[in-house]
């Protein structure tokens, strides 16, 4: 498009330079370049900028001051204090408007800062890197991810009521949303996933706690899955597990359940990592946005809802995006 409007540019001079009028010339590139190429209205517009004694079609370089913001000294700035406001940025430097611009320009965003449990130390930190690295250098070696199976755990809260953004008048009064309880009614989602989809789920009657023995019982259920579903084709090779370190994963009930019963493979998951879990950062999240919203009365409308959306996710690419992107999570750290 662009090309072709230099072109008529081109042409409209040169008609210009024939004596042709400006109606005349705009139809007469029409029908060499397309149909509405040139409008009439801008074919006079260039036809009066040739008769004040512009002789090229090439673009002008803007006119005014040349910018004198050094951009280095914004993203310094901004680099060593990310929380900076535009006037903060610009302060002696530069207008604040100038630096609010440059923000966008840039394509930053705000964000409101994120939540972790603990803040790592640098042994946690090496951790976390040497069994990303262990666990990429295993998939190199063989088929990983087409065997793997992971699990987590995330509660579904009855009242999903969230405050949005709507249009109002000036002076107009907000919509009052109420704030849900701060200890209001949720269930307790257990999930066993791999690249195929759900083998299993469960959510949690109220006042249940996960201990190792009601763990083990859903290990079981899995394996039996597994099994079923090997034969099937689903899986080559044998089931290797991924879990994070909470307490009745970790206990050495679990332990030795995991290891001298169902003979599973473990892939070592670093402490106060849920960012390395493929339910945290993939599964979860999505699914919380569905029921983003939504409010529940019974038990039984929210075990419907989540197999609702399970259902919707399977026989897409969804579980499978999430398995892959297990290893470049590992890769960014």
């Amino acid at each position: 498009m662009a090309e072709d409007k230099e072109n008529a540019h081109t042409l409209l001079h040169i008609q210009f330079q024939n004596g042709e009028r400006a109606a005349k010339a705009a139809r007469n590139v029409n029908a060499v370049l397309g149909a509405d190429v040139i409008s009439v209205k801008a074919a006079q517009k260039w036809f009066r900028q040739f008769r004040e004694g512009r002789n090229s079609t090439k673009r002008r370089v803007g006119s005014g001051r040349p910018s004198t913001v050094n951009k280095r000294v914004l993203a310094l700035r901004l680099r060593h204090k990310p929380d900076s406001s535009s006037a903060e940025l610009a302060r002696g430097h530069c207008h604040q408007t100038t630096s609010w611009r440059w923000l966008r320009k840039t394509g930053r965003r705000p964000r409101r800062t994120k939540w972790v449990p603990h803040r790592l130390t640098e042994e946690q930190k090496r951790r976390r890197l040497d069994l990303s690295l262990s666990n990429i250098a295993r998939h190199r070696r063989g088929h990983v991810l087409s065997r793997l199976v992971t699990c987590d755990e995330s509660y579904i809260c009855y009242d999903g009521t969230v405050q949005k953004i709507v249009w109002r008048q000036p002076g107009e009064d907000p919509i009052l949303v109420p704030r849900p309880p701060p200890h209001q009614k949720k269930l307790m989602l257990c999930i066993f996933w791999s690249v195929h989809g759900p083998l299993y789920w469960e959510l949690l009657p109220r006042n249940t706690i996960l201990d190792s023995n009601l763990y083990i019982n859903q290990l079981r259920a899995v394996d039996l899955a597994y099994r079923i579903r090997r034969r099937q084709g689903q899986f080559n090779g044998p089931l290797l597990f991924h879990q994070d370190n909470a307490p009745p994963h970790r206990s050495r009930l679990t332990t030795q359940y995991i290891s001298q019963t169902l003979n599973w493979n473990v892939l070592p998951h670093p402490p106060y990592s849920p960012d390395l879990a493929p339910s945290d950062y993939h599964l979860f999240l999505s699914l919380k946005n569905f029921l983003r919203g939504r409010r529940f009365t019974e038990d039984a409308q929210v075990e419907e809802a989540v197999g609702q959306y399970l259902t919707s996710k399977i026989g897409t690419d969804f579980f499978r995006r999430g398995i892959k992107n297990f290893l470049p999570v590992g890769e960014m750290l």
